[in-house]
């Protein structure tokens, strides 16, 4: 660390800066300001010309009235040529303020008053310094802070005038009495504090911000809104603090804004309402550390429902009069992604908490890009939900999807891989009497999908033997011995193939005999009396499914499939033979 001996004004260089007293000067840039070469060649530099050359002066005549023999200013104590250095300055600043015997605070824009506080909040808080990235650290980090005017007159302290400060930067109190209360802060708070301030270069918003929440990362300038995406990956890996994720992206007016969104913040800015977040009292269990990948952060978590079929995640704080924070996530072929960022608070949009809450390792895109966001948004296109109607007297027991990574188990949803191309997906489903006397249960194949052939959605339904072999079990619609397995090459097909995949599809399409929607199931035996007279009885099952489209606002097209069952218990051998030349099987009475 380069210090000012406030003397000489020659720089001198610390390997422990902790080891020695210096002030240190807290100002925004302005033209003209000294350099470390001009101050090493002071004297053939033509520094003293320069504007900013008084502020050094003044920085080392307020000090030396301190006793205090060196100083640091960083227009001219860092040698921003060297690359390595500038990177250990950035990374070291928050703890060169912290470790300062005093920190001068020079607002060039106050103007100057015969009182000591005269200046309204609004004339304070007007001055450009509360609006630079890089003073919020120079504010919070030193414990002495001593201001002063345009004119170099001194007319407050930190300690001073804390409730001014709070009110004109949203810093809390406790923060500006003591850094160290930093790190009880959440995230999204710390954030907040930094949401209107600015900085020079693109890349500064994210550095100016390390040591607030003590990160160390390297600078690369030029990675433009990068760098703040960075930080976040950074505090991730150190903290599980959720409140990381409680950004809010600005809603666009004519449908401009991103449906789809990353995990992560684009800026500070997104931060701009959680100034009074406060972690919840209540039914805040501990949170597991994320795990980060090149694309991803990896969290195991608990997902609520959401009323209107979306994913919740409650990230355990509230705001604004106990409102529970949460954000909303979408199911994606390849994990998930926020969805309408612009939301953040969650009232009564939990519904039976108890009943659909469920844990969940999941996969959360760190960035999703405008276009990402439109391909998402056709992703949406041509899924595939799926319905069940069924009485008391049935319950479904067992679903089996395929593929597996395109089922969406919380919301029953099949997702289109690619919604310009055809695609099939299967349901092995198991649905069984509720009825005690009702032995075996009544298997289907519920296979559906999406024909580019003749653009149209198609669901079939097929019967199935059940494992254990039912007595005297007849089924109406099985599946052909030619049907076509849709499903089981369709996770990866090559191009040589799609000719063939489509070839099958539009036989299921347009062959009549492939066109299954309703499937019986008649379940018969002879029950003896006690008088010797034998009866006859059976279960009559039936099933169906329907197709239903709906088109959104958006042009987004889904599909809802719908199956339903009745289940009846005959009586007396007409009825059973009835039923039973109606569903012709195996077996016969």
């Amino acid at each position: 660390m380069w210090l000012i001996n406030t003397q000489s004004l020659a720089l001198q260089e610390f390997v422990d800066p902790s080891s020695v007293e210096y002030a240190i000067l807290s100002h925004t840039w302005e033209d003209e300001e000294v350099t470390f070469q001009d101050v090493n060649n002071l004297e053939q530099s033509g520094a003293r010309r320069k504007a900013g050359f008084s502020k050094i002066v003044k920085t080392c005549e307020t000090a030396r009235q301190m006793d205090i023999r060196l100083a640091w200013v960083d227009t001219c104590c860092i040698d921003k040529s060297s690359s390595a250095e500038l990177s250990e300055a950035i990374n070291s600043m928050f703890s060169w303020y912290k470790h300062s015997t005093v920190c001068f605070v020079f607002l060039s824009d106050l103007p100057n008053s015969a009182l000591s506080f005269p200046y309204s909040q609004e004339t304070f808080g007007a001055c450009r310094w509360f609006s630079r990235g890089w003073t919020l650290q120079e504010l919070i980090a030193p414990d002495h802070v001593e201001f002063f005017n345009s004119r170099w007159e001194w007319f407050s302290r930190k300690d001073e005038c804390l409730e001014i400060l709070s009110d004109v930067t949203g810093i809390s109190l406790s923060v500006l009495e003591s850094s160290f209360n930093l790190y009880q802060t959440p995230i999204a708070v710390k954030m907040s504090w930094a949401a209107s301030r600015q900085t020079k270069r693109i890349e500064d918003r994210a550095y100016s911000l390390l040591g607030i929440f003590d990160i160390n990362m390297p600078m690369v300038y030029g990675e433009g809104h990068k760098s703040f995406r960075r930080l976040q990956e950074e505090i991730a890996r150190e903290t599980n603090d959720l409140s990381l994720f409680a950004w809010r992206a600005p809603l666009i007016g004519g449908g401009g804004a991103q449906l789809f969104r990353g995990i992560f913040a684009r800026s500070p800015a997104e931060f701009s309402t959680c100034s009074d977040l406060r972690r919840s009292s209540t039914g805040n269990e501990p949170q597991r550390e994320f795990t980060l990948t090149n694309k991803n952060v990896r969290v195991e978590t608990k997902l609520y429902k959401h009323a209107q079929g979306a994913y919740i995640k409650y990230l355990g704080f509230t705001i604004r009069a106990k409102v529970p924070v949460c954000i909303f996530l979408e199911r994606t072929a390849d994990g998930f992604i926020r969805s309408e960022p612009w939301s953040l608070e969650c009232e009564e949009a939990i519904i039976d908490v108890e009943k659909y809450r469920d844990v969940f390792t999941i996969h959360v895109q760190k960035e999703v890009s405008p276009q990402e966001n439109l391909g998402f948004r056709r992703r949406m296109h041509r899924s595939f939900h799926i319905s069940t109607r069924f009485p008391t007297s049935l319950k479904l027991e067992v679903i089996d999807p395929s593929p597996e990574h395109l089922w969406d188990r919380f919301h029953w949803t099949f997702i289109s891989n690619d919604p310009d191309k055809s695609f099939a997906a299967k349901l092995h489903i198991l649905v069984r009497g509720t009825d005690g006397n009702l032995d075996g249960a009544f298997p289907l194949t519920l296979t559906l999908g999406w024909a580019s052939t003749i653009q149209n959605p198609f669901a079939v339904l097929y019967g199935t033997e059940n494992s254990t072999k039912t007595p005297k079990r007849s089924i109406r619609n099985v599946p052909p011995s030619d049907f076509p397995d849709l499903v089981k090459d369709d996770v990866d097909w090559e191009r040589s193939r799609e000719n063939e995949f489509e070839q099958a599809i539009s036989r299921v399409c347009l062959e009549p005999r492939f066109q299954s929607k309703e499937v019986h199931f008649i379940d018969g035996k002879m029950m003896v009396l006690h008088r010797g007279i034998r009866k006859s009885s059976a279960w009559a099952a039936n099933f169906k499914v329907e197709v239903e489209t709906r088109e959104g606002d958006d042009g987004v097209v889904t599909y809802c499939a719908s199956l339903s069952g009745e289940l009846a218990k005959l009586e007396g051998r007409d009825a059973v033979m009835n039923a039973y030349s109606n569903v012709p099987g195996r077996l016969s009475l």
